[in-house]
């Protein structure tokens, strides 16, 4: 079973983040964030929060950085660079919404990562640390096979509904998450490309992630060997969140061309 880097920061428990953990957030039953469309021409960290300083566990070889993490020229740059530092050989980027969000569209224009060992993902997720209960939607990029996606999720810890949906090789690429009681749905490019009735499912409001890292040979059967060729970049045009119930906010989104209250 394949699992996401929260997934294994969870089965290995806090001790295993190293030297340094992640801050732990309130439990939380509701949602708490607005509907939002950020196109990066700064980074607003009144709505994000950067990681810095830890690792996800022994399947990350790299550390969490705020200096690997910038805007320019209206692009959101997530960087993976060969920085040594006390915990890893290498510092890696991710940024989370500092709000709670729950049912509703997760959208985003990005140009994952491409080469054997790395992980470009845009995921959503509620669990330790953060939280008690760990649900969990994903998007993640695989840049050992850059025409595919893995999509996946995870309820109350459990995992093991990973599929894979085609995307355009080294190209800007739009996908969606349309999350709604008893429904998840994955889009790419706008296409419909998987949709999921079946009980359980994530029912836990979280944070909005996104996010570039290295394996470790603890993962090199998923993500391929890292070969240490540094440094890579994954770019992110725009992202979005519309809360259920509303509908397009902005111009491009799923919500205004898709029915999915259906």
């Amino acid at each position: 079973m394949l699992k996401t880097p929260w997934q294994f920061a969870v089965a290995v428990g806090a001790a295993l983040l190293c030297s340094t953990t992640a801050p732990v957030a309130p439990a939380s039953a509701e949602a708490t964030g607005a509907s939002f469309f950020d196109s990066f021409d700064r980074l607003d960290t009144s709505r994000w929060y950067i990681s810095d300083g830890w690792v996800n566990g022994p399947i990350q070889s790299c550390t969490w950085s705020k200096n690997n993490v910038g805007v320019q020229n209206g692009m959101l740059q997530l960087r993976l660079t060969h920085s040594p530092n006390a915990l890893r050989q290498y510092s890696c980027a991710e940024i989370r919404t500092r709000a709670t969000l729950g049912y509703g569209t997760y959208e985003a224009r990005l140009r994952p990562a491409v080469g054997s060992g790395l992980n470009s993902a845009m995921f959503t997720y509620s669990g330790p640390p953060l939280t008690p209960v760990h649900d969990e939607l994903d998007f993640e990029f695989l840049g050992k096979a850059p025409q595919k996606v893995q999509l996946n999720y995870y309820v109350s810890g459990t995992g093991g509904h990973e599929s894979l949906a085609v995307v355009p090789a080294n190209q800007f690429v739009t996908v969606a998450l349309d999350w709604a009681p008893g429904r998840l749905r994955w889009f790419v490019n706008g296409e419909l490309v998987r949709e999921e009735r079946q009980s359980p499912l994530p029912v836990t409001p979280g944070q909005f992630f996104l996010s570039l890292w290295s394996g470790s040979s603890k993962v090199d059967s998923w993500l391929g060997h890292f070969s240490g060729q540094t440094p890579v970049v994954a770019y992110v045009d725009w992202i979005a969140f519309t809360r259920r119930g509303e509908s397009c906010r902005f111009t491009g989104s799923i919500t205004c061309s898709k029915r999915l209250d259906g």
